[in-house]
Order: structure tokens, then sequence, then C-alpha cells
């Protein structure tokens, strides 16, 4: 010890106190980098691989889940099993926007907070010798399930032509995806389907006929993003990682057509000729800035079957995108 015992006690302490304030601020600290490092898994549904949830897998491949600390994990799942899996919580996030704003409006907790297509991308294609939509009339035509947008997408298509679906002017039967489809048109199974890009292209290029586009009678945004009102509640920063990942791609994908059709081509398994012509197909149909057509929201609102009016902050929570839009676009 040295002159002052007391006062080399009183130093010792203090220096052992302060040592412990150190190891503790250091453990600390590196647990939380250790946490922000972490990625958080969230699920997303998907109705189908196709050009129109593009956005979801340029996200993935090009890096901007994991730069907002996001492990999405993609999932191929039916539109009304999407939202029944979303208000069980066994999924985050949902793609099937007009699925979802349908059952929003309908008072299920949920809500749209991203669109990626406003036009919708579905073509209605038949047999070679059929050829206008009115020949239709008594025949067979394959979608892929009830309550789809498909379907919605087809009555539009159908009741433009005069043909009512409702009253059982056509026959509608429930196959399965797209490919599955076109191989029931081409063995004569079934009279026409509905296909989205690239499948209009490819149908075409087999010879089928192509009798109308979907896009060219009504306005609908699906797909997009969706989600629970539970998580918009206790996790709002993670859902503006994920709109903004999202939104992210959708900026990417309309200024980087050589890698978009890469990515095309790898994830949808199309040779370049056909990758280039969706990409170039489909551009005019995705929202320019993740917001949603109005028109195309109402047109989901009004086939949700609710008879009062629904305002559409009840089915869009538009916060996250302004956000993101206004941090991104500074």
């Amino acid at each position: 010890m040295g002159k002052y015992p007391e006062a080399d006690a009183l130093y010792v302490k203090q220096s052992r106190v302060i040592f412990a304030i150190v190891l503790v601020i250091g453990m600390v600290t590196q647990a939380l980098a250790q946490t922000a490092g972490k990625a958080e898994r969230v699920r997303i549904a998907y109705p189908s691989r196709g050009v129109t949830v593009l956005p979801l897998r340029i996200a993935q491949v090009q890096g901007f889940f994991q730069q907002e600390h996001l492990e999405a994990e993609l999932i191929q799942m039916r539109a009304g099993i999407t939202v029944a899996a979303l208000t069980t919580g066994d999924l985050d996030y949902g793609a099937p926007l007009d699925s979802i704003v349908r059952a929003a409006a309908r008072g299920q907790p949920l809500k749209a907070v991203l669109s990626f297509v406003n036009k919708p991308m579905h073509y209605l294609v038949a047999k070679p010798q059929i050829a206008t939509v009115g020949e239709l009339r008594g025949r067979t035509i394959a979608l892929n399930s009830f309550g789809s947008s498909e379907q919605l997408t087809l009555y539009a298509i159908l009741k433009a032509h005069g043909i009512d679906a409702e009253k059982k002017e056509v026959q509608i039967v429930f196959l399965g995806d797209s490919p599955v489809r076109l191989e029931a048109l081409k063995r004569n199974i079934v009279d026409a389907t509905m296909v989205l890009i690239p499948y209009v292209i490819l149908a075409s290029n087999s010879g089928l006929k192509v009798l109308g586009h979907a896009g060219s009678f009504m306005e609908l945004s699906t797909p997009g993003l969706g989600t629970t009102d539970r998580i918009v509640k206790q996790k709002p920063d993670q859902v503006k990682r994920v709109v903004r990942a999202v939104f992210k791609a959708m900026l990417f994908m309309r200024k980087n057509k050589e890698e978009s059709v890469r990515i095309m081509m790898s994830w949808l398994a199309l040779n370049r000729d056909v990758a280039e012509k969706s990409y170039d197909m489909a551009l005019d149909s995705f929202s320019e800035d993740g917001s949603p057509s109005r028109k195309g929201l109402m047109t989901s609102i009004e086939l949700s079957g609710v008879k009062e009016d629904v305002p559409i902050d009840k089915v869009f929570d538009f916060s996250f995108l302004q956000e993101v839009q206004s941090e991104l676009n500074r």
C-alpha cells in the first residue's frame, strides 16, 4: 500500500467499478452488433411463378432483402390459402393483392402496403380454330383456382363481349398452374384458358390463339404486398424494410433490362427471346413507384360484395410506401 492506504483502496475500488462498466458496455455493444447483423426471417407467399412477381425474385437475387437485414422465404401458394395463412399467422406477407384487398374490405384484419402491377397481365388464349371471344359461349375455360384474379379478369373480358359467366354461359374448370392448363388446351381437353406473361408468348408460339388482354378492359392492382394489421401495429419497422427492399427491386427492374432478363431466364426457365419479349410486354403494366391504381382498388372493393362504402385506407396503408418513396427519391 502507499502512503495513503485509504485513498489507495478507494482508487482500486473505483478502478474495478470502471472496469466492470467498460466490460458491460463492451458486451452490450457486441450483442447489439450481433443482433443488427442477424437477418430477420419473413415468409412471403406469391400465387404463381411469373413476371408479375418478378420484383420479389429480384429483391432476393440482388440482395435488397439482405440490405434490410431480412431473410425472405418466398413460397408459392394459391391466393385463397394465402389470405387464410396470413390471418392465422402462418405467413407474414402475401402477394395476391386483389384477394387481400377484398378480404380487408370484408373486415378481415389485413392491409395492402405496395402494388407491383396496376394493369392485369392476364391474357385469354384459345384453340387455333376459335377466332373471337364470342365463340366461347357454351365452351369450357380453364382457370387456376376459384376466386382468383384470373377469374375476375376472365369475367371482365367475357362481359365486354356480351358473355355472362355468372349465368353459366361458359363452363369454368379449375386445373392449376399455367403450364398444366396450356397442355390441357393443346390436348383439346378445354377450349380456352387465362395465362400471364410469359405464358401468353409461349402459347402464341405454339399456335394457340390470343383472344384478348384483360388490361384493355380493367385496372386491377395485383400482385403486390399485403400483411396483417397485427404486423403493421407491432412491427412497423419490419414492414417498412420489406417495402423498401421490394421498392428497390422495382426501380432496379425498370433501369436494368439486361440483368432483369437474365433473372427471368434463370427463374422462369425461359430462353432469351421469350424473356426479352416478356420484359417489354410487361413493363407498361407495372406500377412506376409502387403506388396502386385507385380505380383498381375500388374495383377490388366492389368485387368484395360489401354493400356499404369502404374507404381506401381501410384496405391499403400508404404510410410505409410514402416514407420509402420520400427517402429513395431524395
